[in-house]
């Protein structure tokens, strides 16, 4: 593994994007609908003071011209920003932007750490041919429910097996349509029927 993939929280924190054009463009098209203060910056005497970098997460140097790109990096850098990424000049980034697809809490991120971005975009777009729609419904629903498991199913093997059962069968397929409140009905049904046989059987409960 040459680039170790990690994600990054979004919510509350400030992603710049300097420059204009396509690039900036495709960049500050990740963030639609991200609880991230996105900045946008043009070229200007701005964009080269540290200070405008100040508690950023993330920056993206968009800048076509090489020379300014690598300034306003260092003044990105000067100014505390987290993580750095230089448009299409990998041997300048602190990170790789991947191949997202983007399915709110579930994301998928392909990368060739700059390599082969034409395959990235390849196994991406597979990616997203198989991956449903719904599948932020789905893991909404599962985390709905975590807490409620912990009360109901002490013992941790069997909490884990419920949780898992919730990935597929009927609630899994109402999370996946949206219906929310229906897939929510039947987990919570499969929940009390797991709890009362556990009661039953006498499960031995661990922290």
């Amino acid at each position: 593994m040459d680039a170790f993939p990690a994600f990054v929280p979004l919510k509350g924190r400030r992603v710049i994007i300097v420059g204009e054009g396509w690039m900036a463009e495709e960049k500050a098209a990740l963030f639609v609908g991200a609880p991230a203060e996105l900045v946008r910056l043009l070229e200007g005497p701005e964009t080269l003071a540290p200070e405008t970098y100040a508690g950023a997460a993330l920056v993206f140097i968009a800048s076509i011209n090489e020379a300014l790109a690598l300034r306003q990096a260092d003044a990105a850098r000067a100014g505390g920003a987290m993580l750095i990424n230089v448009v299409d000049r990998p041997a300048h980034c602190d990170f790789y932007t991947p191949a997202i697809v983007d399915r709110g809490a579930v994301v998928g991120a392909i990368g060739t750490t700059g390599q082969a971005p034409g395959l990235a975009r390849k196994l991406k777009a597979a990616l997203d041919a198989n991956w449903p729609e719904g599948l932020a419904h789905l893991a909404a629903m599962i985390a709905a429910l975590k807490g409620e498991a912990r009360a109901a199913l002490p013992d941790f093997d069997a909490r884990k097996v419920f949780l898992e059962s919730l990935l597929e069968g009927a609630a899994a397929e109402a999370a996946l349509r949206g219906e929310m409140d229906e897939a929510l009905k039947l987990a919570r049904a499969k929940l009390q029927t797991l709890s009362v046989s556990g009661e039953a059987e006498g499960a031995d409960p661990r922290p």
